[in-house]
């Protein structure tokens, strides 16, 4: 089936047999659409071998993201705590500065309080920028491990993984977050609906429809 990719790039694509998400570069519009992991699959004799390791390609990919979620978290927190203590910090400075601590009276001392707390404005947004972007990395792990793992409307009781959400690790793991992420994804729709930086991953619907 000829597909409609750009040629001689480096892409990342939806296999169209596993349907994960990997690394093409098309060489023609007639390539095949199907990864390396899936090359070996084509034929319809294959379809056990398909199935079977479709299977094990999913698990290795959302064991992946579950460790990349847990580390995206704790780097989170940890910046957080960081940018905090920095924050609290330059706040204390700028106080001081506001008490009189330089001698605004004179040129030099304006012109030195004026630097100052041009630069204390500059590291505080620097920052908060650096959190913001570490939250955004965290929990775009988690929306990645959300889209396999969260209870399932048609089978009550049920992950969609197609296991009892008591014995899914995942999504206890998730539990504990999955609200907070929603609400980081909502806060990032109406960002990216404002033409606004947001921290969405590529592959999420609506930034592939903008």
């Amino acid at each position: 089936m000829p597909h409609d990719h750009p040629l001689h790039t480096d892409l990342r694509v939806r296999c169209l047999c596993c349907e994960s998400v990997q690394p093409f570069r098309f060489a023609s519009p007639s390539d095949q659409v199907v990864c390396g992991h899936c090359r070996a699959h084509l034929g319809p004799e294959k379809a056990e071998r398909r199935d079977r390791e479709h299977v094990a390609l999913w698990r290795g990919i959302v064991d992946a993201q579950e460790r990349d979620a847990r580390d995206a978290a704790d780097e989170a927190a940890s910046q957080a705590e960081s940018a905090a203590e920095t924050i609290a910090r330059l706040t204390a400075e700028r106080d001081q500065l506001r008490a009189g601590v330089l001698d605004r009276g004179s040129e030099a001392g304006a012109a030195i309080h004026d630097g100052l707390q041009d630069d204390l404005v500059r590291r505080a947004r620097r920052a908060t920028e650096l959190t913001t972007r570490r939250v955004d990395k965290a929990m775009v792990a988690l929306w990645r491990l959300q889209a396999f793992h969260h209870p399932d409307p048609k089978r009550p009781g049920s992950c969609t993984c197609g296991r009892p959400l008591p014995s899914c690790g995942e999504s206890r793991i998730l539990e504990g977050q999955r609200q907070e992420m929603l609400d980081w994804e909502r806060r990032n729709l109406e960002l990216l609906r404002a033409g606004k930086r947001h921290g969405l991953p590529p592959e999420h619907p609506e930034v592939a429809r903008a």
